[in-house]
């Protein structure tokens, strides 16, 4: 242990207020400093503790003091904060087309992370064929409800739709032909492949018809007291979530 000049001092002090004592050795001059050291932090770490308790019960403001029960009594009455989550719903693609018959191909925005899925509004029976990248997927029945901000709509109100989620991560280029049906029965089997989709589309006679095409994406993200946050201790909504709708 290194022994300062301040604490010679205080040990030569001691001795001079208490007369002399036994015989002075190196062992017993570093016993005695670590008692005084020790007794010095004893005594600022009680006037630190001290000093910091009048802080905490006097207002910053020089008011009067708070007990320690109304402290915890405010602490207590805090509100809990709550944690949610929410669905986002966007719509990065909404076109309207018309011709039928052939493919029409449509640029895809970078898409957020989270669900994704294509509405096409066709003729009631009418099929979708879809190319992804180029490479063709599947083909759709055009029979399904259009979806309104309450969920699916009456037919009669909103024609119908063909639905299907993007299949491939990262997709670009997205391709749809709408045909009459009788052009894939024309084929005589089910449709599988690019080879049969080329046939479809090549028997398929050329048309019109008001056709739109929506790319609709889903995400979950955290909320505290929004508008639509959903938290766990809660029972599941009833009424469908509220879907972004295309502009007339």
């Amino acid at each position: 242990m290194t022994i300062t000049e301040s604490d010679l001092r205080e040990l030569f002090e001691h001795d001079s207020e208490t007369g002399p004592g036994r015989a002075v050795t190196l062992a017993g001059v570093d016993r005695r400093i670590r008692r005084t050291r020790r007794r010095r932090a004893g005594l600022a770490a009680g006037v630190a503790a001290a000093g910091l308790a009048a802080g905490v019960f006097v207002l910053p403001s020089g008011g009067a003091s708070v007990t320690p029960e109304e402290v915890w009594t405010g602490v207590m009455a805090q509100p809990e904060k709550r944690y949610g989550a929410r669905q986002v719903f966007e719509t990065p693609l909404d076109e309207s087309f018309s011709a039928m018959g052939e493919r029409v191909a449509f640029d895809v925005p970078r898409l957020p992370p989270g669900n994704a899925w294509v509405e096409v509004s066709c003729p009631r029976g009418a099929r979708v064929l879809v190319w992804e990248n180029g490479k063709y997927l599947h083909d759709r029945w055009c029979e399904e409800a259009r979806l309104t901000p309450e969920g699916p709509a009456p037919e009669e109100l909103s024609g119908s739709s063909a639905f299907f989620g993007l299949g491939q991560p990262g997709t670009g280029r997205l391709e749809v032909a709408v045909v009459p049906a009788e052009a894939v029965e024309r084929l005589g089997r089910p449709l599988t492949g690019e080879r049969d989709a080329q046939k479809v589309v090549e028997a398929a006679e050329d048309g019109r018809a008001d056709l739109r095409i929506r790319i609709i994406t889903m995400r979950v993200e955290p909320c505290d007291s929004e508008p639509d946050c959903q938290f766990a201790d809660e029972p599941a909504p009833t009424v469908p979530p509220r879907l972004p709708m295309p502009e007339d």
